[in-house]
């Protein structure tokens, strides 16, 4: 991903007329070897895979947040309303205190759920959901979220997450 922003940066100065002939080519070449180079370093690859995660994760949220406005809106505008907010505890599986503080300002910028407390004794994060009739699809939204996260801010041992 990030050797193709650089590549794509080079493509567009070359179309805008920046670069012309030999010019664009020997760039382009230059360019190449030199994050190919750079491509060796681990501190390199880790960020570019930070970058491509994160780069994954915004508009997913921002998608989230778009379902769940339009569900809300729904119940808001139906004529009868069949909702059952209740309160649903998920065991959190990163039990980090800035973690979790970012799982649940995030939840709570979700219309229809609100982070309530923490228990971290045992990491259980208590949520109340507007509809929670499938309590377990509530849950799995939360444990999606998490993993995403979790994949994009904590870097492993190696570099790589699976």
């Amino acid at each position: 991903m990030f050797l193709l922003h650089l590549l794509l940066s080079l493509a567009l100065a070359a179309l805008a007329g920046q670069l012309h002939g030999w010019g664009a080519l020997s760039a382009f070449a230059l360019l190449y070897l030199l994050c190919k180079l750079a491509w060796l370093s681990p501190r390199l690859r880790q960020y570019a895979r930070r970058v491509e995660h994160g780069s994954r994760f915004i508009p997913w949220f921002i998608g989230q947040v778009l379902l769940a406005s339009l569900q809300v809106a729904r119940l808001v505008l139906a004529r009868r309303v069949a909702v059952e907010p209740a309160i649903v505890a998920v065991r959190l599986r990163n039990r980090d205190a800035n973690m979790v503080t970012l799982i649940g300002c995030l939840l709570t910028l979700t219309p229809g759920t609100l982070a309530l407390d923490y228990r971290a004794a045992d990491g259980t994060l208590f949520i109340h959901a507007l509809d929670a009739r499938q309590q377990l699809e509530v849950e799995s939204l939360v444990r999606d979220l998490e993993d995403r996260l979790l994949h994009w801010l904590v870097p492993t041992a190696s570099g790589e997450r699976t």
